[in-house]
């Protein structure tokens, strides 16, 4: 697998999706107005694994509202990351999630299931990789959890413009150095390290993806799930919630 940290972005690194791709991104935010129906107790504990939601560039813990009710339903207790908008530095997003899950742990009793989606993948999997005794199973939804990183030009605009204001010195915003520098490239490399064989890990990808490169989702480390979906529609898609549920259904410790 080969390193690609390019110096600085240009139309050369742009993932362009295709038409269909990008009607289909667009539909699936219509789902998201499922994040305003009713709101999901939390289950009592029971042998089902607790698990732990971790959202995607620019989005939030709200994002996976929808996920989290499908899990609740079938009676997996569940929680949100707490890292925010996950918008800051990849190192920082990783701490943040690692006490998060440490709390949790302590707290249940038992490791967790990690689920993350998009950036929140990549992060969740760094996260495993360093604390793997905090895990039961790891699952990520077109997730760029390989060395390269290939964004479809409306992101890399919103990268960019990221770019400029932390150089403005904005705090908590990512840096060019997180996605193009020597910080990219550390988690690059560690991106590449053998994942802990202990820790089940599914990584699900869609062909129809208009946000990344679904070519960066296919981890050698993990098991592959195709789907039909958006990137978008991975929080949502009722086939995806599905298996997920199914995924996690036997996960007991």
């Amino acid at each position: 697998m080969t390193v690609v940290v390019p110096a600085a972005f240009d139309g050369s690194t742009d993932y362009l999706p295709s038409a269909e791709a990008r009607r289909l991104e667009a539909r699936s935010y219509l789902a998201l107005f499922q994040i305003a129906g009713r709101r999901v107790a939390q289950p009592p504990p029971s042998d089902l694994v607790p698990t732990v939601l971790v959202p995607g560039f620019i989005s939030g813990d709200f994002f996976l509202t929808v996920l989290a009710r499908a899990l609740r339903r079938a009676g997996h207790r569940t929680f949100a990351s707490r890292i925010g908008a996950n918008l800051g530095c990849t190192e920082a997003m990783v701490d943040r999630l690692l006490d998060r899950l440490t709390d949790v742990v302590q707290a249940e009793g038992r490791p967790v299931a990690l689920i993350g989606h998009s950036r929140g993948g990549m992060i969740a999997k760094l996260a495993a990789q360093r604390e793997p005794d905090l895990l039961a199973s790891l699952v990520v939804l077109s997730g760029p959890v390989t060395q390269t990183l290939s964004v479809a030009p409306h992101v890399r605009k919103q990268l960019e413009l990221l770019f400029r204001l932390q150089a403005r010195g904005v705090p908590g915003v990512i840096s060019q150095d997180c996605v193009t520098g020597e910080c990219a490239a550390r988690i690059a490399a560690e991106l590449d390290h053998p994942f802990p064989p202990n820790v089940p890990y599914l990584s699900v990808y869609s062909e129809a993806d208009a946000i990344i490169d679904w070519h960066t989702c296919l981890d050698p480390g993990a098991e592959l799930l195709e789907v039909r979906t958006s990137h978008t529609g991975m929080a949502t898609d009722p086939g995806v919630l599905r298996a997920i549920v199914g995924r996690l259904a036997d996960r007991t410790s």
